[in-house]
């Protein structure tokens, strides 16, 4: 709420429900993974920003009224592919990139 300036108690459902889903679908990205890693919170809180932000605009790319226009991304985690990609290869390299000595 703070980020948005939001200072409205109804708002909270709502806030709520899309952090749920935007939970769901950066832990999908995750390989179905059963937390957000501390890591990576940051992009739950952007992305719920910029879909609150979309509210009442869902399914359009662009918009212009009087002179002003604005335009949304269509996949809203596309800013933090490279961040969800990092995560993914230091996990990979933590499982596959250890070796055994035996002596």
């Amino acid at each position: 709420k703070r980020l948005l300036s939001i200072t409205r108690d109804e708002s909270d459902t709502l806030l709520q429900d899309i952090s749920d889903i935007v939970e769901g679908q950066l832990k999908n990205r995750l390989g179905g993974a059963e937390s957000i890693p501390p890591s990576l919170e940051f992009i739950v809180a952007n992305v719920v920003v910029a879909r609150y932000n979309q509210m009442g605009d869902e399914g359009k790319s662009s918009m212009a009224v009087e002179g002003e226009s604005a335009s949304w991304l269509t996949d809203l985690f596309a800013p933090f592919e490279k961040d969800i990609q990092r995560f993914l290869d230091r996990q990979n390299e933590t499982v596959s990139g250890g070796s055994i000595t035996f002596l």
